[in-house]
């Protein structure tokens, strides 16, 4: 199989375990049919054993690539992503949002969307650690206090300067009961008029904040 159609197929596994990690494997394997055929018919005569599709299936969504998945590969499978307000509510319709009028969110928070409790999350926005979480609990959130940060702070209490900037974002965490560490980490977009608008990650994945 061409690199290309690998890589197809492991994105394409990632996006569905995003949208349905309760999903069976044999339930993806037949949607990334529909979603990559031309990638999933190259798969399919290399590797015509279903059981072996199969496993290839659960290593993708758990973050694993090739055939070991050891200790030392990343995880492709974004464990924590950061939200605005309305996102949170999209998720929580209990949640109150703001009534400030804005294309982005003035409150940021950090979404566990993986199937697991996360631990230990150490968040740092411009390298400065600013928030610490000891778990946060499958389909929950934690607020980012980026108003911790003076210069940021200072910079949208400005009348001059750029509309714009991009602040660095990492958190740490252990997954998989506490054995293994993971990360993600990207550049947030603050507009001073609309709030943050953007989380680009270092891995490509892309998201506007709302």
């Amino acid at each position: 199989m061409v690199r290309q159609h690998r890589s197809e197929l492991e994105r394409t596994v990632q996006a569905l375990e995003r949208e349905d990690p309760k999903r069976s494997a044999a339930a993806v394997e037949k949607a990334i049919a529909e979603r990559s055929p031309l990638a999933y018919g190259d798969w399919k005569e290399e590797t015509p054993n279903l059981r072996s599709r199969l496993r290839a299936v659960q290593r993708w969504r758990s973050g694993s690539r090739g055939r070991g998945g050891g200790p030392g590969q990343p995880h492709l499978f974004p464990y924590l992503w950061p939200v605005g307000e309305r996102q949170r509510k999209e998720v929580e319709p209990e949640f109150g949002v703001s009534t400030a009028l804005a294309t982005g969110s003035w409150r940021i928070f950090l979404y566990n969307c993986s199937p697991e409790v996360v631990r230990d999350v150490r968040m740092s926005l411009d390298r400065v650690e600013i928030d610490y979480a000891p778990s946060i609990l499958v389909g929950r959130f934690v607020e980012i206090h980026w108003q911790r940060i003076e210069g940021i702070r200072s910079a949208f209490l400005s009348e001059g300067g750029d509309r714009t900037s991009r602040h660095r974002f990492d958190a740490e965490f252990v997954i998989a009961r506490g054995t293994k560490q993971a990360r993600i980490g990207g550049e947030m977009t603050l507009d001073t008029t609309q709030g943050w608008v953007y989380f680009g990650s270092q891995d490509g994945r892309k998201r506007e904040l709302e």
